[in-house]
């Protein structure tokens, strides 16, 4: 009997952890912008978005700490490994309900967007994420505006560059053009049908 309620004990342990790691991954992604292999999978009231993110200091092997132990995290932590994951809106605002990309750090993206979702308007990079949920972020300050045209299927937004210190406080970040890069890329992976549109990014 004493076994059983231990079992018991730790199993409603368990499921409890894993229900509120699902609620931190939900408030803290809200929906999670797809990445897309196909134009053809893009409706009229979307746009790909196209561009990089780059964090200087590039993050060390092990530097992230995203496992935390005896808990199922439902993949939240490789959703977040070398990763950033910036916030979508329509408004230039943060949104309780966050509507997110999460791209590679130095590797150029294409995410699938919806159309009016013209603001990025919040930033992260998760550092620590622990039993007690997440625990430790770098901060990426996103305020920009994309200027996207009726028609268009595709956007180049630009490579952003940020640069941290030692206390992982950003102190600085470039807007590199680097278009020509990207619309190589595009046409390698989606062809000649539709043509990159450059639409850099501008401060708000």
């Amino acid at each position: 009997m004493k076994i059983n309620q231990h079992i018991i004990k730790h199993t409603r342990t368990a499921i409890l952890t894993s229900t509120v790691l699902l609620l931190q991954a939900c408030s803290v992604g809200g929906q999670i912008l797809k990445e897309t292999d196909s134009v053809g999978n893009v409706s009229k009231d979307e746009v790909i978005v196209v561009g990089t993110i780059e964090l200087t200091p590039k993050l060390g092997k092990d530097e992230q700490s995203l496992d935390p132990s005896g808990v199922i995290d439902f993949g939240y932590g490789e959703m977040n490994r070398n990763r950033a994951m910036i916030q979508f809106n329509n408004q230039p605002k943060v949104s309780d309900y966050k509507s997110v990309i999460n791209p590679e750090l130095g590797k150029t993206f294409f995410f699938t967007i919806p159309r009016d979702m013209k603001y990025m308007v919040e930033g992260s990079i998760l550092m620590e994420f622990t039993r007690r949920g997440s625990t430790g972020q770098i901060h990426l300050p996103t305020w920009f505006k994309i200027d996207i045209n009726q028609g268009e299927k595709a956007v180049y937004i630009g490579k952003i560059i940020y640069k941290r210190d030692d206390f992982n406080s950003i102190t600085s970040l470039k807007l590199v053009d680097d278009y020509k890069n990207a619309a190589r890329q595009f046409k390698k992976k989606f062809g000649n049908k539709y043509k990159l549109k450059k639409s850099l990014i501008r401060k708000i």
